[in-house]
C-alpha cells in the first residue's frame, strides 16, 4: 500500500489515532492477525518476541516500524506502527536501568512522548513492578511536561499498595496527576483506582481471579481528544493471553 492509499484509508476512519496495548503472552507473530482488523496506528506489546523470530511471517509487510527491547528473544517489549501517519524513535534519554520502560518520540499527525511499559519482577522485590515505574518516572520527569502517553502492562493496582516497595500505585498516580496525566480508563468509566469493574488480566487465565493491572495514562490535552476506550472481553481473548487488549481512540 502506498502513502496515498494509506491517507485514503486514514481519512475514512472514524478516529484520528488508535493505540492498543496488549501483553500478548509471547509468540505475538502468531496472534497479530487478531489485532489487525482494529487498524491501529500504534501497538505497545509486552511479551513480544524479537523481529528476528518472525522470519517470513506474512504480516510483516503490514508493519511500518518495529522497535523491540529485551534480552530474551522470545519475550521482550515491542512497539509497532502500521502506517506513515506516525513515526517512532527511541528518546535519547533512555536509561537501560529501566530496561522495559521505554521513552519514545512520536511524530507525525500528532507529536507526543510515548512511554511503553512492561514492569518486571526484579532480584529485589523492593524495586519490582510499581517500584520500577516510580523510579523511571522520577528519572524521566522532564518528559512528563510534554504531551505524553504511558501505556502497557504495569503489573500494578492500588489494591497492592500495602506491599512494601519504593513508591506504590497511589503515589505514582499522584505524581502523574500533578503534571495533568491521568488514566484513560478511569476518565472513561468514572471509577476510582482500586475499584475497577473491568479487568485487564485473569490470573492463571481463571475468570474468577480478575485484576486491573494494564493501563493507558495520558496528558489532559490528549485525553480531551479521546473518543473511545475499550477493554477486550474474556470470552474473545483468553485463548490468546491472560491479559486483555486495551484500546484508545482519539479524534482531533
Amino acid at each position: 500500500m502506498n502513502l496515498d492509499d494509506n491517507d485514503k484509508v486514514y481519512k475514512k476512519r472514524s478516529y484520528y489515532m488508535k493505540l492498543i496495548t496488549w501483553n500478548a503472552s509471547m509468540r505475538f507473530r502468531d496472534k497479530i492477525e487478531n489485532l489487525l482488523p482494529s487498524t491501529a496506528d500504534l501497538l505497545v506489546i509486552p511479551e513480544c518476541e524479537a523481529l528476528k523470530k518472525w522470519k517470513a511471517n506474512k504480516h510483516l509487510q503490514e508493519i511500518n516500524q518495529f522497535l523491540w527491547f529485551g534480552e530474551n528473544l522470545n519475550k521482550g517489549i515491542g512497539i509497532l506502527t502500521f502506517n506513515d501517519a506516525f513515526h517512532i524513535k527511541l528518546h535519547p534519554s533512555y536509561n537501560k536501568e529501566f530496561r522495559y520502560i521505554i521513552p519514545l518520540i512520536v511524530t507525525g499527525k500528532q507529536n507526543f512522548i510515548l512511554i511503553a511499559v512492561w514492569s518486571q519482577l526484579s532480584k529485589s522485590k523492593f524495586y519490582s513492578y510499581i517500584g520500577q515505574i516510580y523510579l523511571a518516572l522520577k528519572y524521566y520527569e522532564a518528559l512528563l511536561k510534554e504531551p505524553c502517553i504511558i501505556a502497557g502492562d504495569w503489573n500494578s493496582n492500588k489494591i497492592f499498595d500495602n506491599i512494601k516497595r519504593v513508591g506504590n500505585h497511589s503515589i505514582v498516580v499522584d505524581i502523574l496527576e500533578k503534571v495533568s496525566i491521568r488514566s484513560a480508563y478511569h476518565k472513561s468509566f468514572n471509577e476510582e483506582h482500586g475499584l475497577e469493574t473491568w479487568p485487564t488480566h485473569y490470573f492463571r487465565k481463571e475468570k474468577a481471579r480478575p485484576f486491573h493491572i494494564d493501563f493507558i495514562f495520558a496528558s489532559d490535552s490528549i485525553l480531551k481528544q479521546m473518543s473511545k476506550f475499550e477493554i477486550g472481553s474474556y470470552e474473545d481473548w483468553i485463548k490468546y493471553s491472560d491479559h486483555m487488549p486495551i484500546i484508545m481512540e482519539l479524534n482531533k
